[in-house]
């Protein structure tokens, strides 16, 4: 990773293949996790609310995924999806949204809706994604309405380097983004920030609200100053935090490896619990592999009979794995904690144990 001394921005030194990344093989759909489902829902409700969305006015989600978002408008509008993963998930569409199946620039949205203005710009989990990010912004800005908003949300910087979720630092995200970085990039294209808010989506997200300068939105200038003042605090503009985050993460890999070589000279049988992106970035990182984890149980079919990348440990269904009896389960996507403990009611009832790798280790 590098971080700039002049921008403040900390970023992976290399990009790849984007098509290689978002092919046929791109495995993320929203509607499988019904936490996401809910988080996402109560987002689009609060923003058509927000914008008195009416009837036909036009509404764009940037990384569209399985339409989770789409769906969710309760308003009779236009609805619009730009992903290239769109494709593979076509069957999820509805019929009243029209799918760009394609990375997002304002020309290939232009060719399709001419003039047309978006009264909603939704982008949620995909601005960490971007080689050109002020590219990008500058191309939200050409298909927003002069009173639409464009909503954003991604991993929050701080609170990666806060709770040790060295997981979020894979190849997919380039960015790592503070709050202060993102408001002086949209200011510098002519947007503003209206407000934001923090949760825990994902290991900690921020969540961004921004209009046209000069737009008929208020800015909520209490949150947006206290936030500047927090990341100020936390000397963001030194190197400090950077490497007190290195140390706490190579110590974090010492005590989960040495926890699951313990349960395994013991006879414990541990398995992972969803074969998530994230994952793959701690088991790597750890040098966790089909020795010490066996099989990894998920819930997407489609992953059925693949295997981890660089690890080689075959995805299984949740079925196929607790019918081994597995004493553990590692959490590989650990950020979804409420949600498994409640699903997986019976399964702790019954005797079986989860770890949870991170912010900080533990058995339940």
């Amino acid at each position: 990773m590098m971080w700039c001394s002049e921008c403040c921005l900390l970023q992976m030194k290399q990009s790849y293949n984007l098509d290689e990344m978002y092919g046929v093989n791109y495995g993320y759909r929203s509607g499988l996790n019904i936490s996401m489902v809910q988080h996402l829902t109560r987002k689009i409700n609060t923003l058509e609310k927000f914008i008195n969305l009416q009837e036909n006015d036009l509404v764009i989600d940037i990384g569209s995924n399985d339409a989770t978002s789409l769906k969710a408008y309760r308003t009779k509008c236009q609805k619009v999806g730009i992903d290239p993963t769109g494709i593979k998930f076509k069957e999820f569409y509805s019929n009243d949204i029209v799918l760009i199946s394609d990375f997002f620039t304002a020309d290939k949205f232009m060719s399709h809706f001419k003039k047309q203005k978006a009264k909603i710009i939704t982008s949620i989990a995909m601005f960490y994604d971007l080689e050109r990010p002020i590219d990008f912004i500058k191309d939200i800005s050409r298909c927003l309405d002069d009173d639409g908003i464009w909503h954003f949300e991604q991993s929050y910087m701080p609170s990666m380097l806060r709770t040790n979720s060295y997981d979020t630092i894979c190849h997919e995200h380039l960015e790592f983004y503070s709050f202060e970085v993102v408001k002086n990039m949209l200011e510098s294209q002519g947007l503003s920030i209206v407000d934001v808010s923090l949760n825990a989506v994902n290991g900690g997200s921020f969540a961004i609200t921004a209009a046209k300068r000069g737009s008929k939105y208020k800015e909520n200038l209490p949150i947006i100053n206290w936030m500047l003042d927090q990341e100020k605090n936390m000397l963001l503009n030194t190197t400090k935090p950077y490497r007190d985050f290195e140390e706490r993460v190579f110590l974090h890999r010492q005590n989960l490896k040495k926890l699951i070589l313990e349960l395994k000279k013991d006879g414990k049988k541990v398995f992972g619990y969803g074969a998530s992106t994230k994952g793959n970035v701690l088991l790597q990182f750890c040098g966790l592999g089909i020795e010490e984890i066996p099989f990894i149980a998920d819930v997407n079919p489609d992953k059925f009979g693949s295997f981890t990348p660089g690890t080689n440990i075959p995805i299984i269904s949740e079925q196929e794995a607790k019918s081994m009896q597995p004493d553990y389960f590692l959490v590989l996507p650990w950020h979804f904690k409420n949600n498994i403990l409640e699903r997986e009611q019976d399964w702790i009832q019954n005797g079986g144990k989860f770890i949870f790798p991170l912010p900080e280790i533990e058995i339940m």
